[in-house]
């Protein structure tokens, strides 16, 4: 008997705007730290995304969808909540009825690798970043409002979604310069305490990260370090929990037997219940073709 437990996405974000326009200067210099938008080309791959999660998880994986919990947890760089917003906006494409819209978390630890190779400096604290982003949802969030209630419509309009505002990560502040041992336990750490907070049958999990990001995180649910490879603009990994009940689910064991000790009993506990890590496809990018 196998049972799927949680099931998790991993995506890139979508196209980044200084790889495409290399004059491009962000308008408030006073932040500290380089964080380009996605251009509107790579809002629509993450839209684009966000339908094909959509599929998958009726159609591939036949979720219930009316009882389905939705949590994307993102990367605080601009290019990472961009694309979890146009995941969103692709998700609810069908303006389908949700038992509760996706919830949206900002988590540090799925931020970028802070290394000398992509950041000449850091002069903005992870405390500030994060607080920024905050506070440029909840103006969106306003924005949204306002023009529901002239029962208007605006590009720049959120979708249904709930920001945890509340969510707060693990780790608090950038470490920079980042040795890259610590960016793999960063990832690792993250991953583990994102799935064990949305660890029920009816919970799909999406992380939005960068490329390195795709790779550590595939790497934790492995449970081994490979070498990476490259990850295209909102490419998508699927992995999925499973517990794979094992040959002694049929021994004829009685756990309420006296004839037993505490390490059998704990022994054969333990061997009914396999539970695996199944990586169902890694950095596809075939949706966006």
């Amino acid at each position: 008997m196998v049972t799927s437990i949680p099931t998790a996405f991993i995506v890139r974000h979508g196209e980044r705007l200084d790889h495409v326009d290399k004059s491009w200067q962000p308008q408030d210099l006073s932040l500290g730290i380089w964080d380009p938008p996605i251009t509107q080309h790579g809002m629509l791959q993450a839209e684009k995304t966000g339908s094909t999660l959509l599929d998958l998880m009726q159609n591939q994986y036949k979720m219930d969808m009316s009882t389905l919990d939705i949590v994307l947890y993102t990367s605080p760089f601009q290019r990472c909540i961009d694309t979890s917003i146009g995941i969103i906006r692709g998700l609810d494409q069908r303006r389908r009825r949700w038992k509760t819209p996706p919830a949206l978390r900002i988590d540090l630890g799925l931020g970028e690798w802070m290394c000398e190779r992509f950041f000449d400096s850091v002069a903005c604290s992870a405390s500030h970043l994060i607080a920024r982003q905050q506070e440029k949802l909840a103006r969106q969030q306003a924005y949204t409002y306002s023009m529901m209630a002239k029962n208007q419509q605006s590009d720049a309009m959120l979708p249904p979604l709930k920001i945890d505002y509340a969510y707060t990560s693990d780790h608090v502040e950038f470490d920079y310069p980042e040795r890259y041992t610590d960016m793999i336990h960063r990832f690792e750490h993250t991953r583990r305490r994102c799935m064990e907070a949305s660890s029920n049958n009816n919970t799909v999990v999406i992380f939005v990260t960068h490329a390195v990001g795709v790779n550590a995180l595939l790497d934790s649910f492995r449970n081994k370090v490979t070498i990476p490879l490259e990850s295209h603009y909102c490419s998508i990994s699927c992995v999925r929990h499973y517990t794979t009940a094992s040959k002694h689910a049929n021994s004829s064991f009685d756990l309420n037997s006296s004839d037993q000790s505490d390490e059998d009993e704990q022994a054969i506990i333990n061997s009914l219940s396999k539970q695996k890590w199944t990586i169902e496809f890694a950095m596809s990018d075939t949706h966006l073709s």
